[in-house]
């Protein structure tokens, strides 16, 4: 699955529970992962918006096909692009890859697109630069947007990051670079345009960087002037689903969940529709169901490269099998192997209760039943025989 079951980014947003061997095994390293992702849930970023334009794919240069010549691929010629421009406000690759990875989940919660970068489907280009440590914020943010060289501050940009973690590591790598630049070398930082070489880690120059009257931009004649009434914004507005921020505080304060239960359900697209189709109906736990779907059934889905669309298992039939653990039919423990039945043995369609009912897995409850079956297990010499020194059940039979 993908970034809650993120395999639907690049990060790791999911606990792959079926990889462990024990129970044991698996709770310790839960603790672990949920520490880590906790410490990541609590890195806040606020960056400013500088403008979205709209432009349109024109072609894709290609310099290796051959030898002597740059061939343009036009497959995606006029195909739609939304381009997001930020203000200069991030301070570190860890703020970096965090406003990506926000801004990927908004997308994908919005359905504007997959957010898929590695097929494209999303793109960053990243512009870095350092400064002095004695120089304030203001230095930093005027070399940044300024249209004159600097010797301190100068940007530097990497185009067509294809992965939230391959960006961080050019702006790392950028970061040491321009550094050793100027301390050690006493040289300026250029304004240029880079690609970044997975391999090997570290930044390539491509060209200089152009100014703003290089571009020759110029109106398009044929395209009028569109207007946003504030009718439209409303209605827009209106029309919107629930925002991931809104929904996460919501999950916690309906459902008792935890920040982190509620981030991942509400980032993960449709698992919180998912989770709430099970939850809310007969007042069942919401604890036990988080637990189901966030470890159990994302773990599945994670080791099947499906995602909460493809599951084979509906969420009534989830729903089913955590009712039957609510009134005693089954243990918590059986229930785990019958969703692992349903989700990868399930062509029949079979419901919970059928699946524990053919196994006969059903708990007996009745202490007279329980006490019947054991005095027939120690009636039978050759089977007691099998208990004798292993347990203290005969005795407390007596």
């Amino acid at each position: 699955m993908s970034e809650h079951g993120e395999t639907w980014s690049d990060e790791e947003v999911t606990f792959d529970a079926c990889s462990y061997k024990s129970r044991k095994e698996k709770n310790e390293a839960l603790k672990k992962w949920k520490a880590k992702q906790a410490e990541k849930q609590q890195i806040e970023v606020c960056v400013r918006i500088t403008r979205i334009q709209l432009e349109q794919d024109s072609g894709k240069s290609n310099h290796d096909l051959e030898k002597e010549n740059t061939v343009v691929d036009l497959n995606r010629a006029g195909t739609a692009l939304l381009e997001i421009v930020m203000e200069p406000d991030l301070r570190s690759s860890l703020e970096t890859g965090q406003i990506m990875r926000q801004l990927q989940h908004l997308l994908r919660h919005l359905d504007v697109c997959d957010g898929n970068m590695e097929k494209g489907s999303m793109r960053c280009d990243l512009n870095v630069s350092v400064r002095p440590t004695n120089q304030g914020e203001d230095a930093g943010t005027r070399a940044m947007t300024s249209s004159t060289a600097a010797p301190f501050g100068e940007r530097v940009e990497v185009k067509n990051m294809n992965s939230i973690r391959n960006m961080m590591r050019a702006a790392e790598h950028e970061v040491r670079r321009q550094i050793a630049l100027i301390e050690k070398e006493g040289e300026e930082v250029h304004r240029e345009t880079c690609s970044f070489d997975v391999a090997t880690g570290k930044t390539k120059r491509m060209r200089s960087k152009e100014g703003a009257k290089d571009y020759r931009f110029f109106p398009e004649p044929d395209l009028p002037p569109l207007v946003l009434t504030d009718d439209l914004i409303e209605m827009i507005s209106r029309s919107m689903p629930e925002l991931p921020d809104v929904l996460k505080d919501r999950l916690c304060a309906q459902y008792d969940l935890t920040p982190y239960e509620s981030s991942v359900l509400a980032n993960e697209p449709g698992a919180a529709h998912y989770f709430e189709s099970i939850a809310a109906p007969n007042s069942r736990p919401s604890k036990m169901v988080a637990n189901f779907v966030l470890n159990d059934l994302f773990g599945h889905l994670k080791a099947s490269n499906g995602d909460i669309f493809s599951s084979p298992v509906q969420a009534t039939e989830l729903g089913a099998l955590v009712d039957l653990i609510q009134d005693g039919t089954i243990s918590s423990k059986i229930a785990k192997d019958v969703l692992e039945l349903m989700f990868y043995e399930n062509e029949a369609k079979k419901t919970p209760l059928q699946i524990v009912e053919e196994k006969n897995w059903k708990q007996i409850q009745d202490p007279g039943e329980i006490r019947s079956q054991c005095r027939a297990v120690l009636d039978d010499p050759i089977r007691a025989s099998k208990w004798q020194g292993r347990t203290s059940l005969a005795c407390n039979l007596n």
